[in-house]
């Protein structure tokens, strides 16, 4: 059996990161920008699957790994269509001091990773982080230094509450239908699941409400 699937909140530690050979509502979400991105992390990374598909017509799009169906999974990998890991984090956009949703790729995740295991700066939630990007083409793209420790002012408190019970997580992580992936590509897929296969263990993507920030 393939190795497990895991979907949902995990650990810093937890991560399927790929091998080094392996390489790589709207307002809610933050886009970074050329420079300097400087965040507040608000708790711990929700893990997720995706392809980079190409249509027909020749456009890509990101779907949400097909995952209740291995089959599929198989060939958009055998098309070329590599499944590869994905994060969400929930952080404070410092440019204007709001709750965003962030998707991360593999080189951000190492960044904050490296500083969560590293005992001079720990638990990222305690520090605001900037994620630097580079110019198009640049490698690495991205690079994430720390800023220095400080609690959150309070008055951040009911504000990231009421953006916690505003966004459902589970529905962004949720398998793309595989029905609907292969009607988008021309593909054909069974409605029947082969229970030896990779079938993922979804885990909800649990509130961060009990999470121990650090508030003033």
């Amino acid at each position: 059996m393939a190795k497990e699937v895991v979907s949902g909140e995990i650990d810093w530690n937890e991560a399927d990161l790929p091998s080094p050979k392996s390489g790589g509502g709207k307002n809610d979400y933050m886009r970074l920008k050329e420079g300097e991105n400087v965040v507040r992390i608000m708790g711990n990374p929700v893990q997720t699957y995706i392809h980079w598909v190409t249509l027909p017509d020749g456009t890509q799009r990101k779907i949400v790994s097909p995952s209740n169906s291995p089959a599929l999974v198989k060939k958009l990998e055998e098309a070329g269509f590599r499944r590869q890991p994905n994060w969400i984090i929930k952080v404070l956009d410092r440019s204007d001091n709001e709750f965003k949703l962030l998707e991360i790729g593999n080189q951000i995740y190492k960044g904050i990773q490296t500083l969560f295991n590293n005992p001079k700066w720990g638990k990222v939630t305690g520090y605001d982080i900037s994620i630097n990007r580079g110019p198009k083409g640049q490698q690495p793209l991205y690079s994430v230094t720390p800023n220095p420790k400080e609690s959150l002012e309070s008055t951040f408190k009911q504000k990231f509450i009421d953006f916690n019970d505003r966004i459902n997580l589970d529905k962004l992580i949720s398998p793309m239908p595989a029905d609907e992936v292969a009607k988008m590509l021309g593909l054909s897929t069974s409605s029947s699941r082969d229970e030896d296969d990779d079938v993922p263990a979804k885990k909800t993507a649990s509130s961060s409400k009990s999470f121990n920030f650090d508030f003033e």
